[in-house]
């Protein structure tokens, strides 16, 4: 009898211990993940928004008062914007190559826009973005387990003939999960339906209506398909403003009283407007947007060509696309990120750019970049902090090739603290501007303050010696 109770007295007590065991491996199962879920959430989604010949004054917040662009100047209101960001330069391909390496264009010899292999060969260019580096930013991210994407422009190589490398990389090369692009090779769009190839599309009228629909379509669905389970790191990178421009009747219905150009260059801010609106509704419906930096800016100023010469809109900033005046390479930045980024502030003092991003981002992705990966930018991870920037490095501006007008005659600029010096290829002709006192760069100082502009002229020369011939 007494054996008996005591073999039961021992089964449970053993089922106890199994029980307790289980609960407390299932606890610590538990907590580890959520010691997981609580790093991963400090590193934040990120998506980097990349409008294309977008100038400093084609948006509300920055003055525009012609056409209203209710959703970005929302996001505005909802976190902070920037008065000196600046691109690499004034054209397309440079300014992107930038946010990929971290590099001032010049150090890949992407001079210009790539174009027809002919005309990259004459500008002394390769045919498309140096793909044998061992850093780009969206590798870096992949890396570090984020689940990458790029949808929308990509122009650094590849598009089809006859303005593109059939040859060049895919962007997934890069560092990309999953693409679907125009002006690069791989999947892409014909009209508004997914196309599995590379093609030439400048003559697709649906496609150019329908572009910054579809693209903010494909951006949202990738986002559903991967929430939760890893940070997310997406370039959205959209065609409009840029030429061609073919905006349907109904897009152009709010503007049919202003001149045609400026109703089909509106009709396209505020189709683009929409649509980004729809992003950002969506990530906070998603309850996204507490863990997500949203970023908008644009590639460079606006065009002098088509619709834009006369729509388009620098804000008073002097010159415009190709130059490297301020209203070529100074552009708008708005930053959103809930519970981080102040909301509704200006910040008008700190000096950033494009070629910051790589630094940047790395460092919100707790990433090492590789020590001997020698980086242009800087990280500016601060001003998510709400923090001001002290630059410390210089910004760099080359267009090798002006025009014959009064505009385009600098071939290079430096920026040092406010001092910014313009100059042209055998730096014969100088001019001087302090920026923060004169953005609108109306006043040569270069007479009255030539040990600033021998010291700059020293700072360009110096860093020219380290580019390729």
């Amino acid at each position: 009898m007494i054996t008996k109770q005591f073999k039961l007295i021992t089964s449970f007590l053993v089922a106890i211990l199994i029980f307790s065991s289980c609960n407390y491996s299932k606890k610590q199962s538990e907590t580890s993940n959520e010691i997981a879920s609580n790093k991963e959430t400090t590193r934040p989604n990120i998506i980097f928004v990349f409008a294309d010949d977008w100038g400093y004054g084609d948006l509300g917040v920055y003055g525009n008062t012609e056409v209203q662009t209710p959703f970005l100047d929302k996001m505005a209101s909802e976190g902070t914007r920037y008065t000196q960001f600046h691109v690499t330069s004034g054209v397309c391909s440079p300014s992107r190559s930038s946010v990929l390496t971290g590099h001032f264009p010049a150090r890949h010899s992407v001079h210009a826009h790539f174009a027809g292999n002919e005309v990259n060969t004459r500008r002394n260019m390769p045919n498309y973005l140096n793909d044998s580096l061992p850093v780009y930013l969206p590798k870096l991210m992949q890396e570090a387990g984020y689940k990458t994407a790029h949808f929308g422009k990509w122009h650094l190589g590849g598009g089809g003939k006859p303005h593109g490398d059939p040859t060049a990389p895919e962007p997934k090369e890069y560092g990309y999960d999953e693409t679907r692009v125009w002006n690069g090779n791989g999947p892409t769009w014909k009209g508004d339906k997914k196309w599995p190839t590379t093609r030439y599309m400048d003559k697709d009228t649906l496609w150019v209506q329908s572009s910054s629909r579809i693209v903010v379509d494909e951006t949202i669905d990738f986002i559903k398909r991967n929430k939760g389970k890893q940070p997310i790191f997406v370039n959205l990178w959209l065609k409009d403003p840029h030429t061609p421009l073919w905006p349907s009747d109904e897009q152009k219905e709010p503007f049919n009283e202003l001149s045609p150009n400026k109703e089909t260059y509106y009709a396209v801010l505020k189709d683009a407007d929409y649509h980004v609106g729809r992003l950002l509704t969506y990530l906070t419906e998603a309850g996204l947007d507490e863990n997500t930096l949203i970023v908008f800016t644009s590639d460079n100023g606006p065009a002098n060509y088509g619709p834009s010469k006369e729509a388009g809109s620098t804000a008073g900033l002097k010159g415009r696309k190709v130059d490297v005046f301020q209203g070529g390479v100074v552009v708008p930045l708005i930053v959103k990120w809930k519970n981080h980024v102040d909301k509704n502030v200006v910040d008008s003092t700190s000096v950033l750019s494009t070629v910051d991003l790589l630094p940047t981002f790395a460092k919100l992705a707790n990433i090492e970049v590789p020590v001997n990966y020698s980086i242009d930018g800087e990280n500016i991870a601060s001003i998510f902090e709400n923090k001001k920037i002290e630059r410390i490095k210089p910004l760099f501006w080359e267009w090798r090739f002006p025009k014959e007008d009064s505009n385009h005659w600098a071939e290079g600029a430096v920026r040092m603290g406010d001092w910014k010096l313009l100059f042209n290829d055998k730096i014969e002709k100088v001019e001087l501007y302090n920026i923060a006192n004169d953005p609108f760069e109306k006043n040569d100082k270069a007479s009255t303050n030539p040990k600033i502009v021998m010291e700059l002229k020293n700072t360009w020369k110096n860093w020219k010696k380290e580019l390729p011939s």
